[in-house]
């Protein structure tokens, strides 16, 4: 077979398996932040708002304090609204679609790399084996199956697409056309601004200009570097401009993070997780249940640093000669990917859909690594492509099984509690699953287990709360109500659920104050402002209810039970009852499950 037919072959077979390891994706649900950036967001459900998304990073979601200025993110869930209302799969459909278009991207800008660095013929290979890597990798399902994690991919899309236009085309290194891909992906995540020191290290390594020293030894990379800053400027202004729009359109976003020194401490055994989980991804969670370190002293800060010096060092030092600079670039595209996700306390410590970013360095280094040391060796071609398909469908597998892990909450948080099992969240969370089948009594059990991890943690009291007021008990589903107000009173979705179990109790006026609480708190919240319309339309308080669907039109125009409210509205007399009327009673309404908030990144 001519080499040519072959490599074509090996392309469409690397694209087919991609597709094969995701095929059973499609119909996953929605979880985590989904909740609020999707499900109850109301201003994704009209297209009209998409230019008020970059105007503000309150239309990113319906909770406040998750508010981050993301706007491409946001217009392309409003886009999928458009298509498919709240069903999945368009979603999924979308980040699929945006990730084998960044897997193709990485093919062409790796090639032009590894070619950067001296013309073999087996170049196209390591390139398509690296991009092929990336593509079946089981850590990748973390970000894939999760829908608001398209911020990572698009911004980690717009980078690849910025890089590869400079390395490909003169044109758009002479007009700074590079910069338009960068600049999107920085609309879709901030920390895509890790764009300027990516561009700087490919400047410096595979940019050679005139004058510039030949990759010696330690001192000419100094001087490469150096004299790639100018070159580099526009990009650091880029990413500077961009980085104070986001600081300055979001100003109530909240990292979650209790302590920075001890975030900070976690940090390199971080990485080494990252590290082990890219070479044997058979531990992933959704949520571990990690936690800051205390002392410097602690053995897990000594064993990350004893990992990660020696391995700066050795990125350095692959520095020096042209045949090395993939592996030196992929093994630096690592480390400084991952500076904004530590040196920000996020609320967690570690997150495995965090690698999305870092792993296009380590596949680029892995692939390039591994043919440096395939050239000094006299294996067949034959065995070689064995080796590496092998290797590519045992990912694929595991992207295959984990897929069913995301399929829904209950497997989901299953999977969680069985691998983190001191995670409060994750305890919780499986509780919910249990409720959201009808088993109150299991959920309840499960909430006490969240509670004895973290007695202060609210999202815990109040879905507790819906636990013990579906079994009967009252008296104690008030004080958890209470409870989780007062220990979180920053979450307006609290006042949702306790409005929810006042209107099944009848106590209309009661639920019609949590309701306009919240809705004053987070006024895209579509479940608190259409549960304020039943209460109000139940009360008979017609001007309350004509005022109520007023405002929400003004927030989400053409919004249907706000326009049914107004017809109804219209036919009656605008008069409240009077203020010792009884009200008939409302079916109580079946406790679903939480929404649960949690990753602020």
């Amino acid at each position: 077979m001519k080499p040519s037919r072959a490599y074509a072959l090996a392309c469409a077979a690397s694209l087919a398996l991609v597709g094969l390891a995701y095929a059973n994706h499609f119909a996953n649900s929605f979880h985590f932040d989904d909740a609020h950036a999707v499900e109850r967001n109301l201003f994704i459900r009209d297209v009209r708002n998409i230019p008020r998304f970059f105007t503000s990073a309150t239309y990113f979601s319906a909770l406040p304090t998750n508010s981050s200025y993301r706007p491409l993110v946001t217009t392309t869930l409003a886009i999928d609204y458009a298509i498919g209302g709240l069903y999945n799969w368009p979603y999924h459909v979308d980040s699929f679609s945006l990730f084998v278009l960044q897997c193709v991207l990485m093919l062409l800008w790796f090639r032009r790399l590894v070619d950067a660095s001296g013309a073999r013929p087996e170049n196209r290979w390591i390139a398509l084996f690296a991009a092929a890597l990336y593509g079946v990798h089981t850590v990748n399902a973390e970000t894939v199956n999760y829908i608001i994690a398209r911020s990572e991919i698009l911004s980690t899309l717009g980078v690849v697409a910025g890089l590869w236009l400079r390395a490909s085309s003169a044109r758009a290194r002479r007009w700074h056309l590079y910069l338009v891909p960068a600049a999107l992906g920085m609309l879709a995540k901030e920390s895509a601004t890790m764009f300027a020191p990516l561009l700087l290290l490919q400047i410096a390594l595979f940019e050679a200009a005139p004058g510039d020293p030949p990759l010696a030894g330690e001192d000419s990379t100094l001087r490469r570097l150096w004299r790639a800053v100018p070159r580099s400027l526009p990009a650091f202004a880029t990413s500077a401009a961009f980085g104070l729009l986001a600081l300055k359109l979001a100003p109530k976003w909240s990292p979650g993070g209790s302590t920075r020194f001890g975030y900070l401490l976690a940090q390199p055994f971080v990485f080494v997780h990252y590290l082990v989980q890219f070479a044997l991804p058979l531990r992933l969670s959704a949520d571990t249940d990690w936690t800051p370190l205390k002392s410097p002293f602690d053995d897990r800060v000594i064993v990350g640093l004893a990992i990660l010096v020696p391995l700066a060092v050795l990125a350095w030092r692959l520095m020096r000669a042209p045949e090395t600079r993939p592996a030196a670039f992929g093994l630096a595209w690592f480390f400084v990917t991952l500076v904004p996700t530590s040196i920000v306390p996020l609320a967690e410590v570690t997150n495995d859909h965090r690698m999305y970013f870092p792993l296009v360095g380590l596949v680029l280094s892995a692939a390039s690594g591994a043919a440096l040391w395939l050239r000094r060796r006299a294996y067949s071609p034959r065995a070689i492509a064995t080796v590496a398909t092998a290797v590519l469908v045992a990912y694929a597998w595991g992207v295959h099984v984990r897929n069913q892990v995301w399929r829904t909450e209950e497997t989901l948080w299953s999977d969680v509690v069985d691998k983190s099992p001191e995670n409060p969240r994750g305890q919780m969370n499986y509780g919910l699953s249990l409720m959201a089948r009808g088993d109150y009594r299991g959920a309840r059990g499960y909430f006490d287990k969240a509670l004895q991890l973290a007695p202060y943690y609210g999202y815990a009291h109040v879905n507790y709360a819906i636990a013990v007021a579906a079994l009967g008990e009252k008296q104690s589903a008030e004080e958890h109500f209470n409870l989780a107000m007062r220990y979180a009173p920053d979450i307006p979705g609290f006042h949702f659920f306790y409005a929810r179990y006042l209107e099944g109790e009848n106590r209309l006026p009661d639920a019609a104050r949590q309701l306009r609480e919240g809705i004053r708190a987070a006024p895209n919240d579509a479940d608190m402002q259409h549960l304020l319309l039943k209460v109000l339309d139940r009360q008979g308080a017609w001007k309350d209810l004509a005022d109520a669907a007023a405002a929400l039109v003004r927030v989400n125009p053409g919004d249907p039970e706000a326009e049914a409210s107004l017809a109804k509205v219209a036919a009656h007399p605008a008069s409240a009852p009077p203020a010792n009327a009884s009200f008939p009673p409302s079916p109580a309404p079946s406790p679903a499950p939480h929404p649960v908030w949690r990753v602020r990144e």
